[in-house]
């Protein structure tokens, strides 16, 4: 039996080892399950409660299993309500086949990293240009309407 800290680490290192670590093209979702995705996948039903021992939870190879389905699906940009449902009642040799039969996600060609310079204009403002940034006409008109709109209190 597995402690929380012991199943992020499975998991994550699963994970890796299917090229599904971070593979969700929702930026929202996490690379790897955490301890608090791991008790809301709980209360969703997405996951099985763990059992007590010793008033502490322990997770075992369903729950491992039951996570890998959950990324492998993200991974295919799979909403959770999706995933509930492809998941739901499923034995462990069927997730297990679930896990085994999703190929590695594609992976998008590496864009050039971009290159980033930022000038601080005084505590708290701060402005960040692309390197080969050139100013445009008008400028200045949309810089005093920026800050006039963070005076405000908008965003």
């Amino acid at each position: 039996m597995l402690s929380l800290e012991d199943l992020e680490r499975e998991v994550a290192h699963l994970l890796a080892e299917r090229g599904l670590f971070g593979a969700s093209p929702d930026a929202r979702v996490s690379a790897a399950p955490d301890a608090r995705t791991v008790r809301y996948y709980t209360t969703l039903g997405l996951l099985d409660r763990p059992t007590i021992e010793n008033r502490q939870a322990r997770y075992g190879e369903r729950h491992v299993l039951q996570l890998l389905a959950i990324k492998a699906l993200q991974a295919r940009d799979l909403p959770l309500a999706g995933i509930q449902q492809a998941l739901y009642g499923r034995s462990d040799e069927e997730l297990r086949q679930i896990v085994e039969s999703l190929p590695p996600p594609q992976t998008a060609p590496a864009l050039p990293a971009l290159i980033w310079r930022e000038v601080v204009i005084e505590p708290g403002l701060r402005v960040m240009a692309q390197d080969g940034w050139e100013p445009a006409p008008g400028i200045e008109q949309r810089i005093s309407a920026a800050i006039a709109a963070l005076k405000g209190g908008r965003r």
